[in-house]
């Protein structure tokens, strides 16, 4: 089991496994499970599949993340708690004008 899978334990899981045209089986993953998967990824430094191995390369040594990977993954946390942050203040002052 990798950090991943482990981080996500007693997670309400909602990924659905979905079957492409062609055959191929891949799991989507709903925002959450998307950020904590990009929270994993960037602390452990290496990449995970969407069902939580770890990502390898031909000599099955673990694939790295870029600097290009890890700014957007940094992006994407920071528009999370940004959006977050926007919503309660939002909900705060809308309970103050009752």
């Amino acid at each position: 089991m990798s950090d991943f899978s482990k981080s996500m334990k007693g997670a309400k899981v909602m990924a659905v496994l979905v079957e492409t045209r062609k055959g191929k089986k891949i799991f989507l993953l709903n925002p959450s499970e998307k950020a904590g998967k990009f929270a994993s990824e960037l602390k452990h430094g290496i990449r995970f599949t969407n069902a939580g191995e770890m990502k390898v390369d031909r000599n099955d040594n673990p694939l790295t993340l870029t600097d290009e990977q890890r700014a957007y993954r940094s992006g994407y946390l920071q528009s999370r708690q940004d959006s977050a942050k926007v919503y309660k203040y939002k909900k705060a002052k809308r309970k103050s004008k009752k």
